[in-house]
């Protein structure tokens, strides 16, 4: 954005830029109004001329105007060139003396085909030879456009330098069009905006309009019918002025302004056709006057729906306000002098670049603003999916968790309740049977309690209480209350105190012992070392427990420690699959860590637990 504006400010210095740097050889201008348009030039030069400044403004009129212009001749050479703004003036006829007596006539205007002028150039103009000191010219005036006119008398080297700027003007001016219209369809194929399509529309008819109000058109076309672009100019500025409005009004009617300010739009844009129904008929300053009141109109109008606004949408009313005030401050100042009311400057001979420049900057901004706008909130819908998708694969989730527990209880519970039920319906006990049963009570309150604990360590309602321990005494302390002590080979080295909570590790190590007695191959020995060790340069003990591989096989080292995994062979054996998972999650709570480090066949579980 920031390089759109220095493109913009580059692009209108240009067009002030010729202002400041010629030498004027005017010495003064004088206007006398011919309201019948029949007065000679004879006649004319006998009349009262009033003082006129730079600019003749007189507005639409029938009247024909004479210009008495006084220009000084100059020091080196003998030729200059009256250069005549702006291009769309119909007829403009140089009364220059004759060396012998009488008048020395020519003609130039946008009626006259682009062979016959006498300047190969865009801008009207004559080259006349002024005598020492002074020599005073007569150019008759007439037009159906506004009649709003500037002459300048420059020598031929300034007149070709401004010539050239306007060219290079024109040719910025053509290519930033350009540029906005490929970035505005860019835009509209994204978000199928139809305010981009009006905009659009607007660019691609703007091109061919001002290349014909700057008189590129009768370069372009040098064959072209008397009047034919006359014609076309004429309706250029009724349908630019109708799609204008048009653009104006989606824009304005995504804010919601009252329906009635809206209809009042509606009932302007009705004008511009029906001026081109005036101009159609054969009165064209007629329709003219009638296209530049629509537009005029439309400034004010324009605001007020812009302030009756009720909808904040992209990109806000109030930037939208500052837009709408700034444009119409554009068109008054183009529009006021071309009507005559107010005395014309510089701007008004630009105004069909400089107020074209405004307007679709102004829009453009608008419209990227409201773009950009629009992208973030597409993005924060986007996010907003994201996380609703991430809330449904949460609560997903946890539903299959509540599928896989429930399918785990039912699983797992009811071989050791069989074993009850088909104990209790024996008629006598035996002492292994009594025993089966207790192991079967056992493995229930083993999963009940497991299943507590793990709903407790992810509540965040396990808070360790630290305090000493021997973590060699708690080994032996888990082996006798193992159900086969016999297979647990348990080898300690000189074990400092550690402090932590004797329960979460006693449940900890308890449910290694646990796994490892249970999914090890049948009758073999589970082998557990602890020794002093330092990690992160704390110290620590380290407790590995080893074990050969059984009929459950190796687990999946990606997924040991996932709450109730269990692998496809370990389904022989009764367990919720929450064992590891709590070993884990508990071990961090007390500052540890625990990892899964098998060696070829053998299950292996290294634990470490700071001092």
């Amino acid at each position: 954005m920031r390089s759109f504006f220095v493109f913009m400010v580059c692009v209108a210095s240009l067009a002030f830029s010729p202002v400041a740097l010629c030498e004027d050889f005017m010495v003064s201008r004088a206007v006398l109004e011919d309201p019948t348009g029949t007065l000679s030039v004879d006649a004319a030069t006998r009349a009262d001329f009033q003082p006129v400044g730079p600019i003749l403004t007189k507005g639409y009129t029938d009247s024909a105007h004479w210009l008495r212009l006084v220009v000084r001749a100059p020091t080196q050479g003998d030729e200059l060139v009256l250069r005549i703004r702006p291009t769309f003036i119909d007829t403009v006829t140089l009364f220059e003396p004759a060396p012998g007596g009488g008048w020395k006539v020519r003609t130039t205007g946008d009626r006259v085909p682009f062979p016959a002028r006498e300047r190969a150039a865009v801008t009207l103009g004559f080259t006349v030879h002024p005598t020492a000191p002074q020599t005073t010219y007569y150019l008759r005036v007439q037009t159906t456009s506004a009649t709003l006119l500037n002459v300048e008398a420059l020598q031929p080297q300034e007149a070709e330098a401004r010539e050239l700027r306007l060219n290079l003007f024109q040719l910025s001016y053509i290519g930033f069009m350009v540029g906005l219209l490929a970035v505005v369809l860019v835009n509209y194929r994204t978000q199928r905006d139809r305010v981009l399509l009006w905009f659009v529309l607007y660019l691609v008819a703007y091109v061919p309009y001002n290349l014909t109000l700057l008189g590129y058109v009768a370069l372009l076309w040098p064959t072209a019918p008397p009047g034919a672009l006359d014609g076309i100019t004429s309706g250029l500025l009724c349908g630019m002025a109708f799609i204008s409005l048009r653009v104006n009004r989606a824009v304005l009617a995504l804010f919601d302004p009252p329906r009635l300010a809206l209809r009042a739009l509606d009932l302007l844009a009705l004008v511009f056709p029906l001026a081109l129904a005036v101009m159609a008929s054969g009165q064209v300053r007629a329709g003219l006057q009638i296209n530049a009141l629509g537009v005029l109109a439309a400034a004010p109008l324009l605001v007020v729906v812009a302030l009756l606004a009720r909808r904040d949408a992209p990109p806000g009313r109030r930037v939208l306000r500052t837009m709408y005030l700034l444009y119409a401050l554009s068109l008054l100042l183009s529009m006021l002098a071309l009507l005559g009311w107010v005395q014309a400057i510089e701007w008004n001979l630009q105004a069909t670049l400089l107020h074209g420049l405004v307007a679709v900057c102004l829009m453009f901004v608008l419209l990227q603003l409201r773009s950009r706008q629009l992208q973030r909130e597409g993005a924060l819908v986007k996010l907003d999916l994201v996380r609703v998708e991430q809330t449904l694969r949460t609560e997903q989730g946890l539903r299959e968790q509540q599928n896989r527990f429930m399918a785990m209880l039912n699983h797992e519970l009811k071989t050791p309740l069989s074993v009850i039920r088909m104990t209790l319906g024996l008629p006598d006990i035996s002492p292994a049977d009594r025993q089966g049963a207790q192991r079967s009570v056992m493995d229930i309150d083993a999963i009940v309690e497991r299943s507590l604990q793990a709903d407790r360590l992810e509540q965040g309602q396990l808070t360790p209480q630290r305090q000493p321990c021997q973590v060699d005494a708690l080994l032996d302390e888990l082996q006798l209350a193992s159900q086969a002590p016999q297979r647990l080979r348990i080898t300690c080295q000189a074990l400092p105190l550690v402090q932590t909570d004797y329960p979460l590790l006693r449940m900890a190590l308890g449910n290694l012992l646990d796994n490892a007695l249970k999914y090890a191959a049948p009758h073999s020995t589970v082998r557990v070392t602890a020794q002093p060790q330092t990690h992160g340069g704390r110290a620590g003990v380290g407790v590995c427990v080893a074990n050969a591989s059984g009929a459950a096989g190796m687990p999946d080292a990606t997924r040991v420690f996932a709450k109730y995994y269990r692998s496809a062979g370990a389904y022989s054996q009764t367990g919720s699959g929450l064992g590891l998972y709590l070993v884990f999650g508990m071990l961090q709570l007390l500052g540890g860590w625990v990892r899964y480090a098998p060696v070829n066949d053998e299950v292996r579980f290294e634990v470490w637990i700071p001092v």
